[in-house]
């Protein structure tokens, strides 16, 4: 999404045309085609994409919610970013506190609080299968608010223990506006830095984009519906990616799904958003498995038995989120280190349930050692690993494009690549029954290797007759 709407910042700009009316009508496309799509049943499509591409999206979210945590080579936050005395969150806590402030301080509290943060929560998560505490009760209340009670924890102690070392806190507003602040009443430059010679703002801007605020260049509705298309693919593989994610057999999930009102309602909501000067919304990929995660009950090899399908914990989490509104000087305590830590957390914790992970760690690790998958019982162990070379291969490939800047905008269209590189080309290296093992549905794969049990065991009941038929001839 900031890729996105990096690239219709830079088009506007080129356009010189003000931004947030173009990125408005762009909202209005995309909704148009989200409508249009969910109409004529498009999502049925998204069973295009197997499992191959699902993971290879999987793999890329969770990558970036690691990396965004840690310091990604590509970005600049992170926790180790903070070792750099250039970075910027420096110079305001240096501004904000005078001589006082050492950056070295600052940068090493940040890392130790950011990964207690993550101990914590996976420490406390694992209290759910332990003899540890006086009932199962109290053992999942720890497993259930981990991260809930990591946060406080690792705040009160920032800030109980070294009130005097400056980190980096949550950037919340003031109030609940409009955070765009004007020099003048026409509100086209920003104060104070457009305007460094007054001394007080004329005002915020309105809550409402002027959509047709388009510098006389009306014909900016029209070239709107391209960057659009991009945003509605990005829309529908995000969404539709997610959906395979949540819904695949092996979750074992009872509801039906509804993918057309869901991608109708995200366009709708993003028009909203739109016209706000709002980020846009999509399925949030690390999140939803997190989410699933807590609501399902596993054995002891992480097999899901069950799941509680409710829809009460969404509402009341986002109903949570609305009412922190009330509490935005209360959130201004939170160091932003300790939700780094929750952003490592959420992708750590997923990262084991994407398969093309599991069988990438398979390069590194003792044969006789692997998980007994059906393909490990049936492959050949370098046909297996020639599949996860060509995942790795399309996964680099979406990876590069994304965090390259000057073609970031194909990024969508090198994930759709992945789709027709698996139905197409796969199948010129691989025979139907090995992608059927390591790309199929849960239920097809259990009946490919019935069906493989019973002819061998019928091989071998022909092969023992033949044998006793032959002894008595003789």
């Amino acid at each position: 999404m900031l890729i996105m709407t990096t690239v219709i910042f830079e088009m506007s700009k080129s356009m010189d045309i003000p931004f947030l009316p173009f990125y408005a009508w762009v909202s209005v496309w995309t909704f148009v085609y989200t409508t249009i799509t969910a109409f004529f049943d498009l999502t049925r499509f998204v069973k295009l994409a197997t499992r191959f591409t699902d993971d290879i999206f999987a793999l890329l979210i969770v990558s970036i919610f690691i990396l965004n945590a840690i310091g990604s080579p590509f970005g600049s936050g992170g926790m180790l970013r903070y070792m750099d005395p250039s970075n910027k969150s420096h110079a305001d806590l240096e501004k904000e506190l005078g001589d006082k402030y050492i950056y070295l301080k600052s940068a090493i509290l940040s890392i130790l609080i950011g990964l207690a943060t993550t101990a914590t929560i996976f420490a406390l998560r694992a209290l759910k299968t332990s003899p540890f505490l006086c009932n199962q009760i109290a053992r999942d209340s720890c497993s259930d608010f981990s991260v809930t009670v990591a946060v406080i924890v690792w705040t009160l102690l920032k800030h109980i223990a070294f009130p005097t070392v400056g980190v980096e806190s949550l950037k919340v507003p003031d109030g609940f506006e409009p955070t765009y602040t004007c020099c003048s009443a026409d509100c086209t430059t920003f104060w104070p830095d457009d305007c460094t010679d007054i001394a007080e703002p004329a005002g915020n801007r309105s809550w409402f984009a002027d959509m047709f605020d388009l510098n006389g260049k009306n014909y900016a509705i029209a070239i709107a519906a391209g960057p659009a298309m991009l945003s509605f693919i990005l829309f529908y593989l995000d969404n539709g990616i997610t959906w395979h994610l949540i819904y695949c057999e092996r979750n074992g999930l009872q509801h039906g799904d509804s993918y057309n009102w869901d991608l109708f309602l995200n366009g709708f909501c993003n028009l909203i958003n739109g016209m706000l000067g709002l980020p846009w919304l999509v399925a949030t990929t690390v999140p939803c498995i997190v989410h699933l995660n807590s609501l399902s009950e596993k054995d002891k090899d992480g097999k899901v038995i069950s799941v509680h399908e409710t829809r009460l914990t969404g509402l009341f989490s986002h109903s949570l989120v609305g009412l922190s509104l009330l509490f935005l000087p209360t959130m201004k305590l939170i160091p932003m280190p300790v939700l780094l830590g929750v952003f490592l957390f959420m992708g750590l914790s997923s990262i084991g349930r994407i398969d093309f992970w599991n069988r990438f760690l398979t390069f590194f690790q003792q044969p006789s050692m692997y998980k007994k998958e059906p393909f490990v019982k049936y492959m050949k162990m370098r046909r297996y690993h020639m599949y996860t070379a060509f995942q790795i291969l399309f996964f680099v490939g979406v990876f590069m494009v994304q965090n390259t800047k000057a073609i970031a905008i194909a990024f969508p269209f090198m994930t759709m690549l992945c789709i027709p590189g698996r139905l197409w080309l796969l199948p010129k290296f691989f025979e139907g029954w090995e992608l059927l093992l390591l790309d199929g549905e849960e239920e097809q794969i259990n009946e490919w290797v019935q069906e493989k049990e019973r002819v061998t065991t019928l091989r071998i009941f022909d092969d023992a007759s033949e044998e006793e038929q032959e002894q008595e001839q003789q």
